[in-house]
């Protein structure tokens, strides 16, 4: 018998890989986007926002900026020297600048 777990989802995710800025307590954390949906981002930064923190962020695309922000949810670390995986649920956003 296998056992799946089933991750809840209230909007699918699209992969994506952008330049992403996040900012909090004065500081701004450059790195990749993984995914995106119209609920939150995964991202993947080299150093991490506490959990729970209120974050701005902004996604550099071709075509103009996507800013907005939301809080951390949830931090993945696998090893010292890899980049941290961040999952940010959206709680408003402004369409491209």
């Amino acid at each position: 018998m296998v056992l799946r777990y089933v991750t809840p989802r209230y909007t699918p995710r699209t992969p994506m890989v952008c330049p992403i800025s996040v900012s909090f307590q004065s500081c701004t954390i450059h790195g990749i986007v993984r995914d995106i949906s119209a609920g939150g981002i995964f991202v993947y930064l080299r150093s991490k926002p506490p959990l729970h923190t209120n974050v701005d962020f902004s996604l550099r695309l071709q075509d103009g900026n996507v800013t907005g922000s939301g809080e951390v949810i949830r931090i993945e670390e696998s090893t010292p020297s890899a980049a941290i995986g961040v999952v940010i649920k959206i709680s408003r956003y402004n369409p491209k600048e």
